[in-house]
């Protein structure tokens, strides 16, 4: 057996475990019973330490940079230095009981944190949010940093991202965004005001459910290889390409909700199933690029696609079909890209979406600017709701639609948020490219995704996490990422929806 053939066998039982606490982290999240969540955590802290120990070790590490990389394909060599940057700078640099604890932590945080949110009841998720953030600390000082301690967890989840890059793109949301939806926000369409009103009706969960899974379907998921549940915070996960998982929330007086939550789940579910296997198959590279990229394809599929003008003949048609509910497509068309003051992220529209992006931005980088003060999660709650005051002039009426609306901080993923907004900016320039290869407004009105999705699996998706950012955007539209063509895609479109003349 070569070196690397060796080096496949310890992968092999890394995906392993990999799958096992995915599978546990699924059910916890989906099913799994109250008073299950303390002997779910021990198990995972128990695989958590046997994975770590799998790789963290001198013989894995010899054979690791023994291997000549010369002698390897393209595929190998980023599976190496993959295991290098994740193994090596990362994960070793954490003391194994240290780890183990953290992520049993993170599987009670959960369930603590959901019943806060429901309970509106900030007080027993403080003791957890804190003990993560101190934790996180902790390891940011573990694994050492570069000018900024936030640097190292906005490069988890968008390479070569740091706080010069993100202040940079953040400048450009609070410059050209920020004053343009306070426009748009004064602006008062009697249009949409007289379309809502035929929303005041209650929407049958079972109907909301039948909807869910034709949707998925249109937009060419194959339930072969997945599954739809429900959970308090709608997700995607992967087990590999051949099982992908997402879930939704389904709310009676809110037919959209459910709605968009699945069009943006199913954007991040075809994006793990398109990964070609040659990719999957290395393991290590399965899954998605970077946050950025994999969002960008979730806020590309609800936003860009399932938003769009040439979808609404859809949105109607569904709507009166599950509902007996009767709207214009034009009615549809304003329902869906009303512009207004929202506390709920995920609830939140298209306009002020980067803004919701921007406020958890703005936190995390100064909860975590200083790694040796105590964090203070009575002052961040009130941080929270001054800067929704500040930037969307509203402020959270309780801490279930302000600090704990989001699962992020419980699932101690600090560094997340940027990701959602650059990939906003990433599919307005898919979306620019696109168009000019395929008819969009034909597709659409076909409900035909065939082209759309193999435009995407062709530039995007089949390389999985095999290539970073900037050569997959350059991949979809020929050029490097600019922001631009995001400021301008949303400042004509709603320029067009409220009458706006720049």
């Amino acid at each position: 057996m070569d070196k690397m053939e060796k080096l496949k066998e310890y992968i092999k039982v890394d995906a392993a475990y990999n799958h096992a606490l995915a599978l546990l982290s699924w059910d916890l999240e989906t099913e799994a019973a109250k008073n299950s969540v303390s002997g779910i955590s021990e198990t995972i802290e128990v695989l958590s330490s046997l994975q770590y120990k799998n790789l963290v070790n001198d013989e894995f590490k010899n054979l690791l940079y023994s291997i000549d990389e010369n002698s390897l394909s393209e595929l190998d060599k980023k599976v190496v230095s993959e295991l290098k940057k994740s193994v090596f700078e990362k994960l070793s640099k954490i003391p194994e009981k240290k780890y183990s604890k953290y992520n049993s932590l993170l599987s009670e945080s959960q369930a603590v944190w959901e019943e806060a949110k429901n309970t509106n009841n900030y007080e027993i998720f403080k003791p957890y949010l804190k003990e993560i953030i101190m934790t996180t600390k902790e390891f940011i000082k573990y694994r050492g940093y570069n000018k900024n301690p936030y640097n190292v967890l906005l490069d988890d989840f968008e390479d070569e991202l740091t706080v010069k890059k993100a202040d940079e793109f953040f400048e450009k949301v609070k410059k050209d965004l920020v004053p343009f939806a306070k426009k748009v926000l004064d602006i008062e369409n009697k249009e949409i005001l007289k379309a809502k009103e035929k929303l005041n009706m209650k929407f049958d969960i079972q109907k909301q459910k039948e909807l869910a899974y034709e949707l998925s379907r249109i937009m060419g998921f194959d339930f072969n290889m997945g599954v739809l549940k429900e959970s308090e915070h709608p997700f995607t996960t992967n087990m590999n390409n051949k099982d992908v998982r997402f879930t939704t929330h389904y709310y009676e007086n809110d037919v959209f909700s459910s709605f968009y939550s699945i069009t943006h789940e199913v954007g991040h579910a075809i994006y793990e199933a398109q990964i070609s296997d040659e990719v999957d198959n290395t393991k290590v590279l399965a899954g998605g690029s970077t946050m950025g990229i994999h969002e960008a394809q979730s806020r590309f599929t609800e936003n860009v696609i399932t938003k769009h003008k040439a979808f609404m003949k859809t949105v109607v048609r569904l709507l009166e079909k599950y509902f007996d509910l009767k709207l214009t497509e034009n009615e549809a068309y304003l329902l869906v890209n009303e512009v207004k003051k929202q506390y709920i992220r995920t609830e939140a529209d298209e306009l002020t979406y980067p803004i919701h992006v921007l406020i958890r931005y703005e936190i995390e980088k100064e909860i975590f600017s200083d790694l040796e003060s105590v964090v203070d999660v009575e002052y961040i709650k009130n941080l929270w709701n001054d800067m929704y005051e500040k930037y969307l002039g509203i402020r959270p009426r309780n801490d279930s639609e302000g600090i704990l609306q989001d699962s992020h901080w419980s699932a101690g993923l600090f560094g997340y948020f940027p990701s959602y907004a650059i990939g906003s900016a990433y599919a307005s320039q898919m979306y620019e490219a696109l168009t000019k290869v395929v008819d969009v407004n034909k597709a659409l009105e076909n409900e035909d995704f065939t082209e759309i999705n193999k435009f995407l699996k062709e530039k995007i998706h089949k390389y999985g996490a095999s290539k970073g950012p900037s050569f997959l955007i350059k991949s979809v539209s020929g050029e490097d990422f600019n922001p631009d063509y995001y400021i301008n895609y949303l400042k004509d479109k709603f320029s067009k929806i409220y009458g706006i003349k720049e």
